[in-house]
């Protein structure tokens, strides 16, 4: 019986087996680098996700800031045509 576990060991120690696991060190770096792989994917389409809402509300604000502009020229010119046609400046 004792020669069954030796033998047993030895071949689990050759393989490089993680007697917790069951997986041999091949397998678990491998594990290992799919593991980062997928947690750079995850960063990767979260930033992506955020740059794209970051480009959505740029442009909401770039058409707000157009809208806001034309009002101030609309205004602009109003308060220009009332001052004129009153002589304000003549008083």
């Amino acid at each position: 019986m004792s020669s069954e576990t030796t033998d047993s060991n030895d071949i689990k120690k050759e393989q490089n087996v993680d007697p917790d696991t069951s997986m041999t060190s091949s397998e678990h770096e491998q594990s290992l680098i799919l593991s980062q792989d997928q947690k750079r994917l995850n960063e990767t389409k979260l930033l992506r996700d955020t740059l794209d809402l970051l480009w959505e509300k740029t442009l909401e604000q770039r058409k707000v800031c157009e809208q806001l502009q034309q009002e101030n020229e609309y205004l602009h010119d109003y308060i220009d045509n009332l001052m004129s046609s009153s002589n304000v400046l003549d008083k």
